[in-house]
């Protein structure tokens, strides 16, 4: 429940502090006192736009708070999603306002953005103006009051995640036969691809190989030319290197015996000479080896060419690139091949989903049709109180082919204030004062069937007085039996039945005009509801008529 709102240079008010009790409370004033500026101060704290007219003029920053004690686990688990400790039992609403336009929210002091006032606002408080009467012409209201009366909460949620689940399978299969079709059309190029690479028979690392193989055959004859050489230049037994080696080994060897130094040289140059002998024989050996080839030479270049047209087509830098992109292609045409059962499948599972939809929605259908002949009867026997004695009220129940989010099911409220008038739809057939008086009684009755914010009703018993507007003064209070309620209005009867009363009313000092508010002890709220019923002329019998009226009320 809302138990206090502080409100600070905000247009006519320079400060007020306004506590509403629990139970029924109201809110009453003359025209253009200040009671809309106060709601309007409210609706700035469940995230409506802020600028800085509303300031009040001189002022650099307005402040609005409100602090609701046992806001419910709703508003718990808001502030938790955003990392917000909460305060004790109680949630405190901040908004600040500076003159530059610039506006900040806080919740238990903690920077909030103006989503979390809004989420919170429709958990907290609920702002019941005369335009809010339009919420009969939505057929989403409608059904929302029906699901409210069947307690139906647990199975329409139920209902919601198969709908999801249902939604989300059907977008996969709109994908994948979007995707089908595009691949299908690339199919013929992807395989023409993919069976090119195959057919190369590629191998990893495989070009530097070729490559260097190709260099060997296409100059084998220099290479055996110059092999041929470099033997020849050390196994010439006259000039020979072999033979110089040998000489010199010799030399040294002979010097060994009377020089102990030279044996040493003389093991080094022996050594050589051993390395040099088997880089003779390997020269040799790859001599024998190498043959020119013209055959395998074209082989070779032809499969050269081939690779770098691919690598060239594919826009790869090695073979093993092109591996890559031929498993690649491999998996994309496995893709395209299976699509069919791919859909097959999600299909069967779209048409298994769609069965418990139809079974969990006929469930809600029947909880609806059960709602539907309560709300019937209540509205009927309520607005006969309420001076509308030939009302017809029926709610007209359809149910689509299709599912939608909240079941196949939509509600229609018809109306019919004449008992020789059909029913129609009540946005379209009842007047203001018939609406007002109709979501009176459905508040009424949603109030029986969950917890709701503290409601404030804003006027809205326009066109209505006498017995009415005192029947509407009882309805209000057995709503405050079970939850907040606070009702701004002109009407004598409705003023009379609140537990509390306060009075807005303007303050003139020093050529500046305030906003005040103040709670009315019993021989105000007598002088008060005297003017409200008689004007400005109080007199004692209209002192006792108000006094009369009061105590009737209660």
């Amino acid at each position: 429940m809302l138990k206090s709102l502080y409100i600070s240079n905000f247009v006519l008010i320079d400060e007020l502090v306004y506590e509403p009790a629990s139970g029924f409370s109201v809110v009453t004033g003359e025209t253009g006192a200040g009671k809309s500026i106060i709601l309007g101060a409210l609706g700035l704290l469940t995230g409506k736009r802020a600028d800085s007219t509303m300031l009040r003029p001189g002022a650099k920053k307005c402040v609005i708070e409100a602090v609701f004690s046992n806001p419910g686990k709703p508003v718990w688990d808001l502030i938790a999603q955003e990392d917000i400790e909460p305060d004790d039992d109680a949630c405190i609403v901040r908004r600040e306002i500076s003159s530059n336009g610039k506006s900040r929210a806080f919740v238990n002091d903690t920077p909030a953005s103006l989503s979390l006032l809004k989420s919170l606002g429709e958990v907290l408080i609920d702002i019941h103006s005369q335009h809010k009467n339009l919420l009969l012409s939505n057929t989403s209201f409608q059904l929302d009051v029906l699901d409210t009366i069947a307690s139906d909460r647990e199975e329409l949620n139920r209902y919601r995640q198969i709908f999801t689940a249902y939604e989300a399978l059907k977008r996969e299969a709109t994908e994948l036969k979007a995707l089908r079709e595009q691949d299908i059309q690339e199919h013929d190029y992807l395989a023409f691809q993919y069976n090119q690479l195959v057919e190369a028979g590629l191998q990893p690392d495989e070009l530097p190989g070729l490559e260097e193989e190709a260099r060997e055959l296409a100059h084998a004859q220099e290479i055996k030319q110059e092999l041929t050489r470099f033997y020849q230049a050390f196994m010439d037994d006259e000039r020979g290197a072999s033979a110089a080696l040998h000489v010199a080994s010799e030399a040294l060897k002979q010097a060994s015996k009377y020089m102990t130094a030279v044996k040493e040289l003389q093991e080094r140059l022996h050594a050589c000479s051993v390395e040099l002998d088997d880089i003779v024989l390997e020269t040799d050996a790859l001599n024998e080896k190498i043959n020119y080839d013209p055959e395998r030479l074209a082989l070779v270049s032809d499969r050269i060419d081939l690779i770098n047209s691919l690598l060239m087509k594919h826009k790869k830098q090695t073979t093993d690139e092109l591996l890559i992109l031929q498993d690649e292609l491999s998996c994309r045409l496995g893709v395209i091949e299976h699509y069919d059962e791919r859909i097959e499948e999600i299909e069967r599972r779209i048409e298994d989903c769609r069965a418990q939809l139809v079974l969990q929605g006929e469930q809600l259908y029947r909880m609806r049709s059960e709602a539907a002949r309560t709300v019937s009867s209540h509205v009927v026997k309520e607005l006969s109180k309420l001076g509308i004695p030939h009302i017809r009220f029926e709610v007209d129940m359809e149910r689509s082919e299709q599912p939608g989010k909240d079941g196949f099911d939509s509600a229609t409220f018809l109306f019919s204030a004449n008992p020789d008038i059909r029913p129609e739809p009540v946005a379209g057939i009842a007047s203001g004062g018939e609406v007002a008086r109709l979501m009176l009684t459905l508040k009424a009755l949603i109030a029986k069937h969950k917890s709701l914010p503290t409601i404030i009703f804003d006027e809205i018993d326009t066109g209505v007085s006498g017995d009415i507007a005192e029947r509407i003064g009882v309805i209000m209070r057995e709503m405050g039996a079970v939850m907040q309620v606070v009702a701004v209005t002109h009407l004598p009867q409705i003023a009379a039945a609140g537990k509390e009363h306060f009075f807005v009313y303007k303050d003139v000092a020093e050529g500046q005009t305030r906003t005040r508010i103040k709670k009315l002890e019993d021989e105000e709220r007598i002088q008060e509801v005297a003017r409200m019923q008689s004007g400005g002329n109080l007199s004692p019998v209209a002192l006792a008529a108000a006094g009369e009226l009061i105590k009737k009320s209660r």
